[in-house]
């Protein structure tokens, strides 16, 4: 993340907060008298923020779950509506079901593809920062960077960059500010005292009612934040209309929600813009603007001579006279102009297309901003040059694994004089990412960002390879994403080496084998025909099914982890018409197929709990065992190097199995660049499994321990993994 957005001084935030004092003789039997977090726990449960757990218990220790901490947000609001309607679709009949809607409707928890709250999950302190930094800006809550930078934490690049803002907003408000060593934790949880602490110390906050509409802002801090995002313009040749009239007139402009009256006076001259707004000027500046239609000059007697009527007027093209801003649609500001008036941008009573834009002068190559006007962003386009602008769009639909479809084409950044390759400076939801253009999710490394032409559908994505966009940046529908050039070219030499290309036809594969990317796992200690890795023997979509079923048959394979597919897939594919996967079908009605539905992102809760209990299946049944996802790389890659590292596979072991699959589908050759970057994604893997920051070096790392770890880190037990080991070293018997 390139920029912050601008925390600005309310006056009740100096902060230097002490705890609280009691707010009520509220006693809890496990809070003791003098323990640190009493006075807290007293205060958090007398303003009916949090409440015990019955039998006189508070469970101090116990770890704070998502409901929790929407349902005390919703406790402090205290809204008047008691039953709300909810897209998600897992929390009818739980406690927090009302503080879940209500967090949806006041954009506090984004709802996700699968349109699941997970209110039962635990949460670390990035995510309760970055929801209390949402309710406060809902509830008009600001604060000023101040005192030691939260840079000097020495966990500060452990924040992910989606929290930032967050983290900052809690740290410099003294609601999160970190342990007595300075670290931050952001990836760590709360306990429930910890959390009455936070929720004590904000509350101590300036809040205004949540209810209230947010206010305009004066744009100078705005334009301060964004000089470097002032693009050079002018005005294009377009036509408008103008009159004298001959008695007062009073008329409403539309686009900038406010009443105008014309006199005769001699001088005031009403104008009608390119969607029928209407403002009012002096005649000496329509005459040096504007030109008649026909292109000759005009004159004052072209108005007075005719008042009350109409005539057309075209504008003088002026290239290269302004710099603008784009100002997203959910940005509101006040300009105080340089002639007196007071305009204002992204008024929610007007029209504005994606946003407004702030214009002002070209002084000797720089922009003027003693002199700020607005142009509404619905008429911007028809009326300045947006050649050198950003490419702006809107999320059209949030994609089953958080990729944003947006509602403009991909042929808009090309005709923006973009290409495949450059580096895109993307702003969505306040945030600032530079992104490579690319085709594909894999022309990058997974967990990296993309921003995607994808060429099937004419769509324009962004995404996160194997990861939730929507998710780790809060996007929903109808957010703004603006795309401007960050570095001409700046990933072409990466983008063309991951061009892949592959058919779906047997005749272009030398074996079955590689058609269907089936093969054993024999590295480290996993025993010869105990484990086998494939594409889809079940989904027809890549016609290599019936093949895969034909090869998990030939090798006895008797249990099956489906990391893609549910139940309800799995039996719609039985009853295909054309289907033929008997084997994988007996297998399925005898109980050896697990159908996890497993998403693309391995660092999520969701997939690691899915993988938890796909190797517990693995463990409770015989093998030999397969496992696949629809092409068997990426989901079956990720599960493959986890289980080889846990038997002892060598980093080189790992990785070469990882490259067969690039090797099938896409004959990469060995030792190529190609083959090269793309076996960054398996070391990539290595290195999240082990904890490790992005490029570190994984010399000396015990690759087994890191599994073993990683394994427990998700709940299974010492033993269990004892017994997976078990199960995968010893030869199954003939």
């Amino acid at each position: 993340m390139k920029k912050f957005l601008s925390l600005v001084m309310t006056g009740a935030l100096a902060l230097q907060l002490a705890a609280p004092a009691l707010a009520a003789d509220v006693h809890f039997a496990d809070v003791a008298d003098n323990a640190w977090y009493a006075s807290a726990v007293a205060e958090a449960t007398a303003q009916g923020m949090m409440s015990g757990i019955g039998n006189d218990k508070f469970n101090p220790t116990g770890i704070v779950t998502r409901g929790t901490v929407f349902q005390t947000l919703y406790n402090l609001a205290a809204p008047t509506d008691a039953v709300f309607s909810t897209s998600f679709v897992d929390v009818e009949g739980k406690w927090y079901a009302n503080a879940a809607a209500w967090a949806e409707a006041n954009g506090l928890a984004a709802v996700p593809a699968d349109k699941t709250f997970a209110g039962d999950r635990s949460i670390t302190r990035a995510e309760i920062a970055s929801i209390l930094y949402r309710y406060a800006q809902l509830t008009g809550v600001t604060v000023e960077e101040g005192g030691m930078a939260m840079k000097e934490a020495p966990d500060y690049d452990q924040i992910p960059a989606w929290a930032l803002e967050g983290m900052s907003f809690c740290y410099y408000a003294n609601v999160m500010k970190g342990d007595s060593k300075g670290n931050l934790n952001p990836n760590g949880t709360a306990t429930r005292a910890e959390l009455a602490q936070i929720l004590v110390q904000f509350t101590a906050l300036d809040t205004q009612d949540p209810g209230e509409t947010s206010e305009e802002t004066p744009a100078a801090e705005y334009i301060a934040a964004h000089e470097e995002d002032f693009f050079l313009t002018g005005k294009t040749e377009y036509t408008i209309q103008g009159m004298m009239v001959s008695k007062d007139t009073t008329f409403h402009n539309d686009l900038e929600n406010v009443d105008y009256t014309a006199t005769d006076d001699g001088e005031s001259v009403v104008l009608k813009g390119t969607v029928g707004e209407q403002w009012v000027t002096k005649l000496s500046k329509v005459l040096e603007t504007y030109t008649k239609a026909d292109g000759s000059a005009l004159t004052a007697e072209d108005f007075t001579s005719q008042k009350d009527t109409f005539i057309e007027l075209k504008t003088k093209a002026e290239s290269d006279t302004n710099f603008a801003c784009f100002v997203p649609a959910d940005v509101r500001l006040s300009v105080n102009t340089a002639w007196g008036d007071v305009l204002h941008v992204n008024d929610p009573a007007a029209e504005h297309g994606y946003g407004d834009y702030l214009v002002c002068p070209n002084v000797d190559g720089k922009p003027d901003f003693s002199d700020v006007w607005v142009v509404n962003g619905a008429i911007f386009g028809s009326t300045y040059d947006v050649s050198r602008g950003p490419v702006v769009g809107s999320v059209a639909a949030v994609e089953k694994y958080g990729n944003l479809d947006l509602d403009i084409k991909p042929e808009a950044l090309y005709t923006a004089g973009l290409e495949l390759g450059d580096v895109l400076d993307v702003t969505v939801n306040g945030v600032s990412l530079e992104i490579p253009f690319c085709t594909a999710y894999s022309d990058v490394n997974t967990g990296e960002t993309v921003v995607r032409d994808n060429q099937e559908s004419d769509l324009l994505v962004v995404a996160i390879n194997m990861g939730d966009f929507a998710g780790t940046y809060g996007v929903e529908v109808g957010d703004i994403v603006s795309f401007t050039l960050a570095e001409k070219a700046g990933y072409l030499g990466q983008y063309q080496a991951h061009q892949l290309q592959r058919t779906n036809e047997r005749a272009d594969y030398s074996s079955d084998e590689v058609f269907a990317n089936f093969r054993p796992i024999t590295v480290g200690k996993i025993a010869e025909g105990v484990l086998y890795r494939t594409s889809s023997p079940v989904n027809p979509e890549l016609g290599r099914a019936s093949y895969a079923d034909d090869l998990i048959e030939k090798a006895g394979v008797q249990t099956v982890l489906n990391l893609a597919d549910d139940a309800e897939t799995l039996e719609s594919y039985f009853t295909a018409e054309g289907f033929d996967s008997p084997y994988y079908q007996s297998l399925y009605e005898k109980g050896g197929v697990i159908a996890l539905n497993m998403g693309v992102d391995y660092k999520a809760e969701d997939f690691q709990t899915k993988l938890k209990s796909g190797l517990e299946f693995m463990i409770a049944h015989e093998g030999p065992y397969a496992f696949h996802c629809t092409e068997g790389k990426d989901r079956a890659g990720f599960t493959a190097i986890l289980l080889e590292a846990l038997m002892g596979a060598t980093q080189e072991e790992i990785v070469a199995d990882y490259m067969v699959s690039y090797e099938n589908y896409y004959h990469v050759e060995k030792g190529s660049e190609q083959y090269q970057l793309i076996s960054e994604v398996a070391v990539g893997m290595l290195r999240d499994i082990a904890g490790l920051e992005k490029g570190a070096d994984l010399t000396g790392v015990d690759l087994q321990k890191a599994a073993v770890d990683y394994l427990t880190g998700i709940g299974m037990t010492e033993q269990q993994v004892s017994d997976l080991q078990s199960r995968l070293s010893t030869p199954v018997a003939k």
